[in-house]
């Protein structure tokens, strides 16, 4: 590996995710970040499988991000690291993790299709982290585009006032832009890139920036003054003026342009300057994981695609006041408080790493060095749906036993589970393009033949009335184990001992479940009896302990649930009626139904079993115009 590039000591240091709904364009909007820039001299496109950000082979295969690229940039003597998340619902978590190490957000929004179910989603996780924000409307430069729709419904959705500050205009057969902060107008030159242009000023342009100058007045009395005496507002005062205002959480600052066309990212790019600040990680360490030796992931957990021979590596946002890498690793093992190690620092730029001999604070690094379970994160997501996989050859089952055991560690969204008796396993996931992501992971990294079932929905068992108690009495040899309990039925799983064998065996009766059809909850264990003759060993009393509440819990005693999801539905007017009636084939129970007669919104509540192959059901209706999105409500029946 090459000599890494690296930001001077006395470089702010800032970074910036970027979040939308899938297909708005935000993997090639950061392309052409990195390219207007000059980090790399020309962009890729995802159609054609060449976008920087997007190097897994699936990715390139699928034309969607399945895991957060990390590239950086500098601009207006700011070193920028880039955060691509992924759009797909099935990779949130990705999104999540992307979010907690961001100090800002570029919301991607295409002016085409206007805000979508997954941008309303994204929109929530940035509310939910006060990450402060920036809207780009994307595909300006297409004939359907709708801008002025698409800025009006900011205010409506999202309950903030919409600021433009970038105007597409019709220069070069609308390759260009109107900044509006600096009043000046921007084209394409011959190599693609935006440059000052000539151009008068039109009544709409004047409109746009007086605008911005009487939302900027709302924080500034300057510039309240010199709008009621009628004076110029000069582009550095509006700037400060505009500093306030977005300070304030109420006003949101929207950029606009084509990204493909690279028309626009100029002003966003210094509007991300301008108004973004550096915003340090409360956290100590924020992990993240790699794909190997030479390509990396995102924040919040070790990725998916990492190969554990090479040892483990994570991804951290630097503390302030840290600077030389020795400093940083004796601050890492008192943290950790782990034994000295040798840790080893990575600049990551998207599937490449060259090491670092020095850090700087709010910067984001490759660490390599720290056992695998120092960096093991539990996930706060509930897998819904499940798969079983088993071996094509029976002689392959260890291999494929390590290999989904690694995959298991590098991605704490999905669980997975062996059944004992017949040598499977059983997968659990958030969804079905998860799952294709996984076996596709099994033939690429590991060389695993598998055979797998269709995804199915994850239920759970619940027990239904209380249970008498019942007695089992185990005895090898010397040895001897009288257990007597009883169970009741409670909100949530509850194991009433203080014996910690006693409490796993029960923990795992749970998991395993009575019927096959999920794990067992809404059971409280009460234990009567549990007397031991000789100090049995543990796994003698965990044997009678599972087999007493195999006993106790009888199928007649249990019933399965299914999730329930908080459906949100977007598609034109004109196929409202349609997915109306679509919907309640489902048996989703429509809770708001509303429209402007150009576009049609439904939120319901649904079984997750009628809607986790939904995608292909309402393309299919709608023409491929139809989007959505869902979320788990923890509703069960």
């Amino acid at each position: 590996m090459g000599e890494a590039q690296t930001a001077p000591p006395l470089m702010q240091h800032r970074n910036i995710a970027i979040l939308a709904h899938i297909d708005a364009g935000k993997t090639t909007l950061s392309e052409r970040i990195l390219l207007t820039s000059g980090e790399i001299l020309r962009a890729g496109d995802v159609e054609d499988g060449l976008a920087t950000l997007d190097y897994l082979p699936e990715e390139k295969e699928k034309g969607i991000t399945i895991e957060a690229g990390i590239s950086h940039f500098t601009w207006r003597g700011i070193w920028w690291n880039i955060i691509d998340a992924p759009g797909h619902i099935d990779f949130g978590m990705e999104a999540d993790s992307a979010l907690k190490a961001a100090d800002g957000v570029v919301l991607v929004i295409s002016a085409v299709d206007g805000i979508q179910p997954q941008t309303i989603s994204a929109w929530e996780k940035i509310r939910n982290l006060n990450k402060p924000c920036i809207i780009f409307f994307n595909k300006c430069d297409l004939p359907d585009a709708k801008l002025d729709e698409s800025f009006l419904e900011i205010e409506e959705q999202f309950g903030v006032s919409p600021v433009l500050l970038s105007l597409p205009v019709p220069l070069l057969h609308c390759n260009g832009i109107y900044d509006i902060l600096s009043g000046s107008f921007l084209a394409l030159n011959e190599n693609g890139k935006e440059e000052i242009a000539e151009c008068i000023s039109t009544t709409e342009t004047q409109n746009f920036r007086r605008e911005a100058c009487e939302a900027a007045s709302l924080a500034d009395d300057l510039i309240l003054e010199k709008l009621l005496a009628k004076k110029e507002i000069l582009p550095a005062e509006l700037l400060l003026g505009l500093q306030k205002l977005f300070k304030n959480g109420k006003h949101i600052f929207c950029y606009s342009g084509s990204a493909k066309k690279n028309i626009g990212v100029r002003s966003l790019l210094n509007g991300l300057a301008f108004f973004i600040e550096s915003n340090y990680c409360k956290d100590v360490l924020s992990f993240s994981g790699l794909t190997g030796e030479s390509k990396i992931a995102l924040f919040g957990y070790p990725c998916r695609s990492t190969s554990m021979t090479t040892g483990q590596i994570i991804c951290c946002r630097s503390f302030p006041k840290i600077g030389e890498v020795a400093i940083f690793k004796s601050f890492c093992n008192a943290a950790l408080n782990s034994e000295e190690k040798n840790l080893s620092f990575y600049r990551i730029n998207a599937g490449t790493l060259t090491p670092v001999q020095e850090i700087f604070a709010g910067d984001i690094y490759a660490l390599k060095g720290l056992p695998l379970q120092n960096s093991e994160n539990h996930s706060t997501y509930s897998p819904l749906l499940q798969m079983r996989v088993e071996c094509k050859l029976p002689e392959d089952w260890q291999k494929i036993s390590a290999a989904l055991k690694t995959i298991k560690h590098t991605d704490p969204s999905i669980k997975i589970t062996e059944n004992n008796s017949d040598g499977s396993w059983v997968l659990h996931a958030m969804g079905a393009v998860q799952f294709d992501f996984i076996l596709s992971r099994l033939k690429r990294e590991f060389a695993c033949e598998v055979q797998a079932s269709a995804p199915q929905v994850e239920l759970r068992e619940v027990l239904t009335k209380s249970l008498a108690a019942v007695e089992n009495i185990y005895q090898l040899g010397n040895f001897s184990v009288k257990v007597k309990m009883s169970a009741q039925v409670a909100e949530r799983a509850e194991y009433n001992t203080e014996n910690e064998i006693v409490k796993l065996a029960l923990e795992e009766f749970c998991t395993d479940g009575v019927l096959g059809k999920g794990s067992l909850h809404n059971i409280k264990f009460e234990l009567d009896k549990c007397e031991f003759v000789n100090d049995p060993p543990p796994p003698l009393i965990k044997k009678a302990v599972y087999d007493c509440a195999k006993m106790l819990v009888l199928p007649s005693a249990v019933e399965t649930q299914e999730p329930f999801v908080k459906l949100f539905v977007q598609c034109p007017a004109e196929f409202a009626g349609t997915v109306d009636k679509d919907l309640l084939s489902k048996k989703a129970k429509i809770i708001k139904n509303s429209g402007d007669g150009k576009k049609h919104h439904f939120t319901a509540i649904a079984p997750l079993s009628n809607f986790f192959t939904y995608s292909t059901d309402l393309r299919s209706i709608t023409k491929g115009r139809g989007s959505y999105d869902f979320k788990f409500e923890d509703k069960w029946g």
